[in-house]
């Protein structure tokens, strides 16, 4: 499991591997991303994020993301960039809405509530 700032990290640390980092995100037989949506919503960010989003939609691959954001936010993103990203998300992925006590806040200890995932 992985999350979109270690992603762009490792896309920013060097660009002349893009392709093949994420044809090597692409070809992983499950992709899970932790906190989608809490990566920085640059112009270059967020054309990554919908790369690796676009890659797996048109591989067929599946992919899990949890998030904070609730299935509105989702649905009527702020913008254009977002809502194309959103859009091929909530495409191919099933949301599934967990509720109860933050299992973070269990295990860390850090206050925060669970919204959507």
């Amino acid at each position: 499991m992985t999350n979109f700032a270690t992603i762009l990290g490792d896309l920013a640390a060097s660009f002349e591997g893009r392709n093949e980092y994420i044809s090597r995100l692409c070809s992983y037989p499950l992709l899970m991303l932790d906190d989608f949506g809490m990566e920085r919503g640059t112009e270059y960010g967020l054309e990554q994020v919908y790369s690796v989003i676009d890659s797996r939609y048109r591989s067929g691959k599946p992919l899990i993301a949890t998030t904070n954001l609730t299935l509105e936010e989702l649905q009527h993103p702020q913008d254009t960039p977002h809502a194309r990203i959103y859009d091929r998300l909530t495409s191919m992925c099933a949301p599934v809405r967990f509720t109860g006590s933050n299992f973070e806040k269990n295990r860390t200890g850090k206050a925060g509530t669970l919204k959507s995932n």
